[in-house]
């Protein structure tokens, strides 16, 4: 008992520093189990966009249209006859058309094969780095750097357009590209996709049940183990329904990635995530943990409870 009045005497320093329990028996560090961190078969959520996929250059036609992300997509041509000042140019927004391929021979007598564009008069060659026989089945159409396929953007809003989902970032944009505080687990309404940036290719444009409008940023893949993919940001279904015990105001705070002291460990994983590292340990009558997040978030839990916290 004396180990834990001391534990719990020291608990501002604790938060001050995110340091390990002090004077607990016990004390370890240790890394999430296995119901923490579940590998499980592929959600339903990564099913669902799995057909929003990048083609092989096989199956590409002349005609095939790509939205330049930025100006520095200039930088990815043969520069031979081309400007040095990318932003001379101003590729970002302008569409260029694949008209077929080439091939440049290389010092050892062997060809790479290479991409022919059009944007107006103007021609630009990709050199892809393969050679004529990897090239059209290791060069996809989403992996062109700073170039976005609008073939892809045309089927993710096919896909999506006018589907209701449930949101699992609070991680919104306005019409201007400025984030702003948005909330979780809340059904929302697609209305558009548009080509995007070098670093997030899809924009989703999204509208809540009171009218509010926002958009996410999205990456292609349609694993949740890819930042910021289609499993990341929607839900297909209302996760509320999957806990029905937790209480209303509870299930508030979740949605605004708040937490309040008494909320179960499941209740602040759905509000927090789950955290970065974990401190562990146990007197002769409890068992106390820390999770701490890469944030900065501290949590400090008492027989499974939170008993406090910063945020």
């Amino acid at each position: 008992m004396q180990a834990l009045i001391l534990a719990l005497c020291s608990i501002g320093q604790l938060f001050l520093a995110t340091s390990c329990f002090t004077g607990i028996e016990g004390t370890k560090k240790i890394s999430l189990s296995r119901d923490d961190r579940k590998t499980l078969r592929p959600s339903a959520e990564e099913e669902f966009f799995r057909p929003v996929a990048g083609e092989p250059l096989s199956e590409w036609t002349p005609g095939r249209e790509f939205i330049a992300a930025d100006n520095k997509a200039l930088l990815i041509f043969n520069q031979e006859g081309l400007p040095l000042d990318p932003d001379a140019v101003a590729l970002r927004g302008k569409t260029l058309v694949f008209e077929g391929t080439d091939r440049r021979i290389m010092p050892d007598g062997s060809y790479d094969m290479t991409l022919i564009f059009r944007c107006g008069d103007d021609r630009y060659v990709y050199d892809t780095g393969k050679n004529l026989e990897a090239a059209p089945v290791e060069v996809t159409s989403d992996k062109i750097p700073m170039l976005i396929d609008l073939k892809m953007i045309e089927s993710a809003r096919t896909l999506l357009r006018g589907k209701k989902l449930w949101t699992k970032s609070p991680l919104w944009y306005d019409d201007a590209g400025s984030r702003i505080n948005g909330l979780k687990f809340i059904p929302v309404t697609i209305v558009d996709v548009e080509p995007g940036t070098i670093a997030f290719p899809l924009k989703v444009k999204f509208t809540t049940s009171d009218a509010r409008s926002a958009w996410a940023m999205m990456n292609f893949g349609y694993s949740g183990k890819e930042s910021r993919s289609f499993a990341n940001l929607f839900y297909l279904s209302d996760l509320r329904e999957r806990y029905p015990q937790i209480e209303d105001d509870v299930w508030h705070l979740i949605c605004r990635g708040k937490v309040r002291a008494g909320m179960t460990k499941e209740e602040c994983k759905l509000s927090l995530g789950n955290p970065s590292e974990v401190d562990s340990g146990h007197d002769y009558t409890q068992t106390l943990d820390l999770w701490h997040y890469p944030d900065g978030a501290v949590l400090w839990f008492e027989d499974g409870f939170l008993t406090r916290f910063r945020q």
